[in-house]
């Protein structure tokens, strides 16, 4: 029994102090999200989001892919961050449903500083970090 109560307890206090947070977040600070770096970019890149029309997406993609211009690319690169990875996938799987191509996917995660502005003056100014998922796909032509 006395093991149940601490653990019940730990439990308590640890949401106790999640709400306290995210109550201080609310109330006291102003949170300023960062953008993350932007990588290096060459003709071959698209960086995909939710702001851009899809089809323009795709018609660039289609673009640099299938035409006759020199230099030709052999591939291209998608690049996607956090809720536009789902746009990028259905991007590359529509462009490897046309034409048969070679895709590779890869995925990781970024790590993201915020700036955290007081609202009211006894306090400074903090940051808080946050994850971000980052997905990059390469469709080459066979």
């Amino acid at each position: 029994m006395n093991e149940n109560e601490s653990v019940e307890a730990k439990k308590s206090e640890k949401t106790d102090q999640d709400k306290a947070v995210l109550r201080r977040d609310n109330e006291e600070y102003k949170i300023i999200k960062k953008l993350p770096k932007r990588f290096p970019s060459s003709l071959n890149d698209i960086y995909v989001t939710n702001k851009t029309d899809f089809k323009a997406q795709y018609e660039r993609c289609k673009h640099l892919l299938y035409s006759k211009i020199e230099p030709q690319p052999n591939e291209i690169v998608l690049h996607a961050m956090g809720p536009a990875i789902n746009r990028a996938i259905n991007l590359a799987l529509r462009l490897q449903k046309e034409k048969s191509c070679k895709v590779n996917c890869y995925t990781s995660t970024i790590l993201l500083e915020d700036d955290l502005y007081p609202l009211v003056d006894y306090l400074d100014i903090s940051s808080q970090h946050r994850y971000i998922n980052m997905y990059s796909r390469n469709i080459s032509v066979l």
